[in-house]
């Protein structure tokens, strides 16, 4: 049978709870600890009478129930911006059209990477940190806005000038 060597650490639950409550505002007790999976659990409480009841079964097999991260959610600033328009686009999403990007964007002759970094200056500069699904979006939102408000100018200059020409002819 082969020798094996061990090294066992033992830290008392009061060190790490100590440690724990330096680096964190926690309730006043400490009511439970169990081992779920490869994690050390530790349960905290404000309520000293607290049955052990609400507390989450241990479970036999180690797996218990993983809890979702919480995320921040990812909202661009846009305060101070005004809106030019609103409209859905071509995703079937509800969007919001900022001056500042079609003011930029409304140069014909600036090509897609330019424009991509365009709109990610200009979400940087109101401290915003951008992905590039962010940058995607308000680009192709603006560029689609822009682009209906020049077929929407051609098709009034259209029936305008049919206006004009019809004019003309019945007198």
């Amino acid at each position: 049978m082969p020798e094996e060597v061990m090294t066992i650490v033992r830290i008392p639950i009061a060190e790490i709870e100590e440690s724990l409550r330096a680096k964190h505002a926690l309730p006043r007790v400490l009511k439970d600890i169990r081992v779920d999976g490869d994690s050390l659990v530790l349960y905290f409480s404000d309520d000293i009478e607290q049955s052990e009841e609400t507390l989450p079964p241990a479970t036999s097999n180690g797996k218990g129930r993983r809890r979702r991260a919480h995320r921040k959610r990812n909202r661009m600033k846009t305060r101070g911006w005004q809106i030019v328009g609103r409209m859905t686009n071509s995703k079937g999403q509800k969007c919001s059209i900022y001056k500042p990007f079609v003011d930029a964007l409304s140069d014909s002759k600036l090509d897609a990477e330019e424009q991509r970094a365009i709109v990610a200056r200009i979400l940087k500069s109101n401290r915003n940190k951008p992905s590039e699904t962010s940058v995607q979006y308000f680009l192709e939102n603006t560029l689609e806005y822009i682009r209906n408000r020049q077929d929407q100018i051609l098709s009034e200059k259209k029936v305008h000038n049919e206006d004009n020409t019809a004019a003309l002819g019945t007198n």
